[in-house]
């Protein structure tokens, strides 16, 4: 929970980032330049996206691009060719000759015509947002014009907000984007800054100086507040999130559930974190509102429990949601702290020797969770709490192998989730012929019936590139077994690590999308 905790990184800044343009000759059309993958003769952030997606499978090059796109000039395209364009994009020195003529293309080759766009310097970010949104009609649809506000605990002389979405190719002015206008000063002196935002047109922020900046993050219906939250030499800043001008952060309650002994655990009391928020009243039983259950709870709403120090703030989400007209939710997050790779791990098949080597797969007991998860903690919530038992508004969401529990949960219980969110999900612990085979047992004729499904993965570190190509996959094949694609998204961000910090910039995201509020 953040709780006014802006301050605690309120530090003197070490290290800038200087983000130059970096713009090739344009005066000959028809050359190639070397990291011109859009072929746009400019040289800029674009390239180094181009280049990433293409290495992850997600975007198909031409020949001309192919030859643009070996910046490095090994004759093999890989991450760092995306590094060279970065650096170079960043002002860095370049060995390369970046923007240099490499050839001529043919004659027939038509070169797009540059625009202010294309020679503007964007940030060291890239995103893949949704895309397919959900038909069905729905009862709550929320203004996508909102206020976002930026606590200033950095202490930059000015801040910008560069509000961008990339699938559509359009930003709000070239970066850095748009000077915030000053609102208020907080208890801690920090200056608090505003900018409007229209959420159906851009869904990626970044703060930034003009020189420094912050990772990116998703932008929705549920976006409120943002704070600075690590400040690290030439990386992006990592962000933190808040509901504006909010001091009632709901009630968190801790219960503790039989969890059976299953594979070599013996049984215990699970904890399950149920939080419920702002002006829910136990009395009220005519109010009644959507559940959202998180894998790996210990993690969602309270850094002292979080595994690694650090939370996906999924309160702060829910009450932004609410200061912004939404009706909430109840947040149920089940601990996995104890044998979490048995109990997030069901058992479909074998699990290769190259993945048994990086955890604890060898027993693998996610049925018996997913037994627990349906059979008693949803009877228990829903027998104690003021919630909606209909399908659509209930949801299932986890990460890395909370994301593999959860769509497996999902999928065998679909008439109990209206949505899964597979976070990085861990779909690699099975090979493909695993995967065909489970798969196959489901009939997915009847699309009413089948939950919507946000797939997301990154690729911002070794264990995201590992797990994206299946992540990537996994509704291609469900397409192909008739799943239908408007009830599924895959979201990537490229530049985005298999961490919480990551989860919590797309949980805007995930919010909004599976519970369809825009």
């Amino acid at each position: 929970m953040r709780k006014l905790m802006l301050s605690l990184v309120s530090l003197t800044l070490a290290v800038v980032m200087m983000l130059a343009v970096g713009v090739a000759s344009v005066s000959a059309d028809r050359f190639l330049y070397r990291g011109d993958v859009n072929l746009d003769a400019a040289v800029n952030i674009k390239d180094a996206t181009l280049i990433q997606k293409y290495i992850a499978n997600i975007e198909e090059l031409s020949a001309d691009a192919i030859i643009c796109a070996d910046a490095n000039g090994d004759e093999d395209i890989n991450i760092k060719d995306a590094s060279v364009v970065q650096k170079y994009v960043a002002g860095e020195d370049d060995p390369y000759d970046i923007g240099g003529v490499m050839g001529r293309e043919p004659e027939t080759t038509a070169v797009p015509e540059t625009t202010a766009e294309a020679e503007t310097t964007a940030p060291i970010v890239t995103t893949e947002p949704a895309t397919t949104a959900p038909t069905e009609p729905e009862e709550e649809k929320m203004n996508t014009k909102i206020t976002i506000y930026f606590s200033n605990n950095v202490y930059w002389n000015t801040v910008n907000a560069y509000f961008y979405n990339e699938a559509a190719g359009t930003q709000n002015s070239p970066w850095p984007g748009v000077a915030m206008t000053l609102h208020s000063t907080n208890d801690y002196g920090e200056k608090i800054y505003k900018a409007e935002v229209d959420v159906s047109v851009y869904n990626r922020v970044v703060f930034n100086n003009g020189q420094s900046q912050s990772m990116n993050a998703s932008l929705s219906v549920v976006s409120s507040g943002f704070y600075i939250t690590t400040q690290t030499p030439k990386k992006a800043m990592g962000l933190g999130l808040y509901a504006f001008d909010e001091t009632d952060y709901g009630t968190l309650t801790t219960v503790k559930l039989d969890f059976p002994a299953c594979g070599k655990t013996a049984a215990y009391k699970k904890p399950i974190y149920i939080w419920t928020p702002k002006g829910y009243n136990p009395a009220d039983t005519a109010k009644k509102y959507p559940v959202i259950y998180l894998l790996d709870g210990h993690n969602q709403f309270d850094a002292n429990l979080a595994t690694f120090g650090d939370e996906w703030q999924s309160d702060e989400v829910i009450t932004s949601l609410m200061k912004n007209g939404g009706k909430g939710a109840i947040l149920v997050g089940i601990d996995n702290t104890k044998s979490r790779d048995n109990e997030l791990t069901p058992d479909l098949g074998p699990v290769p020797p190259d993945q048994l080597a990086m955890g604890d797969f060898g027993v693998r007991t996610g049925e018996e969770f997913a037994d627990f998860v349906v059979n008693k903690v949803v009877p228990y919530v829903n027998a104690n709490y003021n919630t909606s038992t209909a399908v659509k508004d209930n949801y299932i969401v986890g990460s890395s192998s909370g994301g593999l529990e959860a769509f497996y949960i999902g999928m065998e219980y679909m008439n109990k989730f209206g949505g899964i969110g597979a976070i990085s999900p861990a779909f690699i612990l099975f090979e493909k012929t695993t995967w065909d085979k489970y798969l196959a047992k489901f009939d997915f004729s009847e699309s009413e019936k089948l939950p919507n499904i946000y797939f997301y993965n990154g690729g911002g570190d070794s264990l995201e590139q590992m797990l994206l190509p299946y992540a990537k996959a996994m509704p291609e094949w469900l397409e192909a077994l008739g799943y239908p694609k408007e009830k599924m998204t895959f979201v990537y961000e490229a530049t985005f690590a298999h961490n919480e910090a990551a989860w919590r910039c797309m949980m805007s995201d995930i919010v909004a999308w599976l519970m369809k509020l825009q």
